[in-house]
């Protein structure tokens, strides 16, 4: 913009010089671009300086009534044979106006080609991607237990039909992988517990034999005892598998209380053999929508969990908030780590005979229900809670 007003002022010096005007002062509109130009022109002795100087000033100026920034061209030469310095400045301002303008077109132009380039980028995805987003939302809800048929969106595109096809056909494998998957597991869990339970029923056969001394019947009661270990151990498993299997579909309201009172009536006898104090503090009636046998396995394992690893004439606290179910037992100070506690296999030196499935199994209905579970220790008092969501 400076180069635009030095060349409009070299244009008038020419004009000046060319057609001088009459005065030593002279303010006219320019000849070139019709834009307010004051001249003046003085006389000097001599012409020190024959070519042309720009600077910047500040002139007074009548109509705004303040100084007003200017560009000013002053050259020296000779009118009429007398050496004179003539003068020619511009104001700024309307250089400065002109580039307000400039930007402020510039931004409005670049606004609306902004906003048009969002609008033609909605109606595209919305029109091109649509149906690729309806795929993804699809395969997002598929559930692998759920019996009906996935239907994919078809689509304009030849490439997205191609990968519907592609996701149909893996459906099918899935859905044929998981049927075997859930077949076999039955299979194994009738194959596995049926020579079992005979031989849990031969061995009891032979425990009635009264010819047996005392080295075969502790025999013969190991045997029992690993048969019934294994058998536990067998349904644990198969019932881990399930879980991951998603084999747990049915839903039903089931109650957090009503489930944890039937159960604590079967630990009953125990309880009171070892003298521990059991206190009930229900704040809230829980009820959650859930499979009931997956829960009552839940509460029954963390309670089958506090009254085994508990101490003589101890204490078990159980209290239930707004989707909240904390219990809290005394016991020995834990010997394994605290992050290995709900991991398959862990369990304690003092108890060798577990099978360290039991809090394994709490965590997996937990994760498969979307619960929050917590351990915390404190003064060798064991917390469990866990949150309902």
């Amino acid at each position: 913009m400076n180069h635009e007003v030095k060349r409009e002022l070299v244009t008038e010096m020419h004009q000046v010089i060319l057609h001088p005007p009459q005065g030593n002062i002279i303010g006219i509109d320019s000849v070139v671009f019709n834009l307010p130009v004051h001249y003046q022109i003085l006389p000097v002795k001599d012409i020190h300086n024959p070519t042309f100087v720009f600077r910047d000033t500040l002139l007074f100026d009548n109509i705004m009534g303040r100084y007003q920034p200017y560009r000013m061209l002053s050259y020296e030469t000779n009118l009429d044979g007398k050496p004179v310095r003539i003068s020619i400045s511009k104001s700024l301002l309307m250089s400065d106006e002109l580039i307000e303008y400039v930007a402020f077109v510039i931004l409005l132009l670049s606004l609306i080609l902004l906003l048009f380039i969002i609008a033609f980028n909605n109606y595209f995805f919305s029109r091109i991607w649509g149906k690729f987003f309806k795929t993804i939302d699809v395969i997002k809800d598929y559930n692998i237990s759920d019996k009906k048929e996935i239907t994919f969106p078809e689509s304009e595109i030849t490439e997205f039909n191609l990968l519907n096809q592609v996701f149909e056909q893996m459906h099918e494998r899935i859905k044929q992988d998981y049927q075997n998957l859930k077949e076999f597991i039955e299979n194994i869990s009738h194959e596995i517990q049926n020579p079992l339970a005979i031989i849990k029923s031969r061995v009891d056969l032979l425990l009635q034999d009264e010819d047996l001394n005392k080295s075969q019947t502790d025999l013969i009661q190991s045997i029992q005892n690993s048969t019934i270990r294994l058998s536990n151990l067998n349904r644990s498993l198969i019932l881990l598998s399930k879980i991951d299997n998603n084999q747990f579909p049915d839903k039903e309201e089931v109650s957090i209380v009503e489930n944890i009172n039937y159960h604590l009536d079967n630990f009953e006898d125990i309880i009171q053999s070892k003298n521990i104090t059991l206190h009930k503090d229900y704040n809230n009636q829980i009820t959650i929508l859930a499979d009931s046998n997956l829960i009552s396995i839940m509460l029954l394992n963390l309670l089958k969990n506090s009254i085994y690893h508990n101490v003589p004439s101890g204490n078990i606290e159980i209290i239930t908030e707004v989707n909240k179910l904390i219990i809290r037992n005394s016991g020995k100070e834990l010997d394994i780590n605290k992050e290995d506690l709900f991991k398959r296999f862990t369990k304690s030196s003092n108890k060798p005979e577990s099978l360290g499935l039991g809090l394994a199994i709490v965590k997996k209905i937990c994760d498969y229900y979307h619960c929050n579970i917590q351990y915390f220790c404190q003064d060798n008092f064991h917390t469990i809670t866990i949150i309902f969501n």
